[in-house]
């Protein structure tokens, strides 16, 4: 069975970063439970009950209130045991390509070790950079970088091998 439930956590600097997205493809009843749960934090999120994740610039720690969004994703982990996460880290455009993939990782990690921390078994948790290579928009602007300045989270249901 194939899922892929992308969750993309945009790292806000403007307001208007502050967006979710949720791509769901697999029909069973475990898939769609956990998919309303990520929905559920979609809307907490577009109300701002809970902020997004977001990192200081130049940096991969976590600030506080970004907890609250991952303590949320950690509960539905929990909730459902035989789905696998993987975390993915983005940048804009500003610094070296070689920088931006090693601050990536950075934050992937630094989201990984958080929910690692809390509770959610670190084998189930993948974490990877992908810099610059990816954005969501164009890096015209600082509202547009900080748009793809994010942590995506992917929720499969299957073994990793057949992921990479």
């Amino acid at each position: 069975m194939r899922l892929l439930l992308a969750l993309l956590l945009l790292a806000p600097l403007t307001a208007l970063a502050q967006n979710m997205r949720i791509l769901a493809g697999d029909d069973s009843a475990e898939v769609k439970e956990a998919a309303q749960e990520l929905r559920e934090l979609e809307r907490r999120i577009k109300r701002k009950d809970i902020p997004p994740i977001s990192f200081e610039l130049n940096k991969a720690v976590l600030k506080p209130e970004a907890k609250a969004a991952l303590d949320f994703v950690a509960d539905v982990m929990l909730k459902h045991p035989d789905l696998k996460l993987m975390v993915f880290g983005h940048t804009c455009d500003l610094g070296s390509d070689e920088y931006n993939l090693w601050l990536s990782q950075k934050r992937a990690e630094a989201v990984k070790d958080y929910l690692v921390e809390i509770g959610v078994m670190g084998e189930f948790v993948r974490a990877k950079g992908f810099g610059e290579a990816k954005p969501l928009e164009p890096n015209d602007s600082e509202e547009t970088r900080s748009m793809n300045r994010r942590v995506e989270f992917v929720i499969v249901k299957r073994w990793w091998d057949s992921i990479y």
